[in-house]
């Protein structure tokens, strides 16, 4: 292909000529030898492994292993990135989606890059890190993007009950309705009696301290070892700050005082609570021209789950890697993820453009579902839970059981 990339001639570093995109497909290359992010690192790669792409793997395959169920997918096969089919979702359900998203360098954007290669009163080295710069962002936001689809999945079921669910009207514009149902177990459904609010503490309806203490203590008595808990920024501050922390931290005396983040982690630490990691992701979506963020995070919610890696992410082998295409360059990324790159213009009877591609077909598999507590603990009803066996007040129940009341007090 003949790459922009290849028309800035005479350029060099550390005293050898530059090839752009051979530089930058080394450099892909010596980072997934090494198995490290060339890019920024994102939720999904603390919480799960890469496995190797695979030629093949079906939804069937996994699951029978891991207990999983889909519907539909993002993109269809014979449709350009990032185009849908229009057809049934009977052929996706059963192959692990396909991800992808493409950027367009105008001729506009080529000229401001000849300015900088043809002025005489700029250094080579500004000149390479100028160019270089441009094209860092299309690789990189083509490899990310992909890579946010997993974050995505990853955290809207861990604070969605285990289910991660796309809708074109709201967060997969253009595209098609998609949905992966973990299938966690209903014991670690679970949602609280009372919403985490200060009118409730001030009552003494609820001390979210206490509440996930017992709950990590119950984990441990089934032989799970609680490692983290997930929560919003918002929720948080709440936790860290409420007057039942204060209370607890300070005493009645000086319950006015803050709390400090030295204090609130000791008092986690005395009651056998892990660590909080606050989520604070979002993600750029393009709907018809216009970006906006979105938080796959519901703030509602917190989750409990052991620490470090739950899950595998299992990528299937790209079909431009099987057949590729003269007129295109290839890169492989890392990840199960592909850069691709090519031109258009008079011959293809489009605007002329370069493109450059990042797709892949990636699913994130929670192999530890089980061992994970999600938890709705605002933005609810509020119902009254009946006693356990022994006759003592819970501060939460099950979503079933949940459900079943709400049930019997509609009727």
């Amino acid at each position: 292909m003949k790459s922009i990339y290849t028309k800035f001639k005479g350029l060099y570093k550390d005293g050898r000529p530059i090839d752009f995109l051979a530089t930058w497909r080394k450099a892909f290359e010596k980072a997934s030898e090494r198995e490290v992010n060339l890019f920024q690192k994102m939720y999904s790669d603390s919480w799960f492994t890469y496995n190797t792409p695979q030629m093949s793997l079906t939804a069937e395959g996994i699951m029978g292993k891991y207990r999983l169920r889909f519907m539909a997918t993002l993109i269809g096969d014979e449709s350009p990135t990032p185009q849908r089919r229009s057809d049934g979702f009977d052929i996706w359900t059963k192959e692990i989606p396909r991800v992808g998203h493409k950027f367009p360098m105008t001729a506009r954007t080529y000229r401001k890059l000849m300015e900088v290669y043809e002025n005489p009163r700029i250094s080579e080295v500004q000149k390479v890190r100028e160019i270089e710069k441009t094209l860092r962002a299309d690789l990189q936001d083509a490899y990310l993007g992909c890579k946010d689809v997993m974050d995505f999945i990853a955290l809207m079921a861990f604070s969605n009950w285990g289910v991660a669910q796309f809708k074109p009207e709201i967060n997969n514009p253009g595209g098609r309705e998609y949905e992966v149902d973990y299938q966690m177990d209903e014991a670690r459904k679970l949602v609280s009696a009372y919403n985490w609010s200060d009118a409730n503490i001030k009552s003494g309806k609820i001390s979210p301290i206490l509440i996930l203490a017992a709950i990590c203590n119950s984990l441990r008595q089934e032989g799970i070892e609680p490692g983290e808990i997930l929560m919003s920024q918002d929720l948080y501050y709440w936790l860290r700050m409420n007057e039942s922390t204060r209370l607890l931290v300070h005493g009645e005396d000086k319950k006015a005082q803050t709390v400090r983040i030295s204090e609130f982690n000791d008092l986690l630490k005395e009651n056998e609570i892990p660590d909080i990691t606050v989520i604070t992701r979002r993600m750029g979506l393009d709907k018809d021209g216009k970006r906006s963020a979105l938080e796959p995070w519901n703030h509602n919610f917190i989750c409990i789950k052991p620490a470090g890696v739950v899950g595998e992410i299992q990528p299937s082998i790209e079909d431009s890697e099987l057949m590729e295409e003269d007129n295109v360059e290839y890169m492989n990324a890392g990840s199960g993820i592909r850069i691709a790159k090519w031109r258009t213009g008079e011959s293809t009877g489009q605007v002329a453009a370069e493109y450059t591609q990042g797709s892949g077909r990636l699913l994130p598999i929670i192999t530890d579902i089980n061992a994970i507590v999600c938890m709705q603990v605002r933005g609810l009803e509020e119902k009254t839970i009946p006693a356990d066996a022994n006759g003592n007040a819970r501060a939460w129940c099950t979503k079933a059981e949940y459900d079943g009341i709400s049930s019997l007090q509609e009727g």
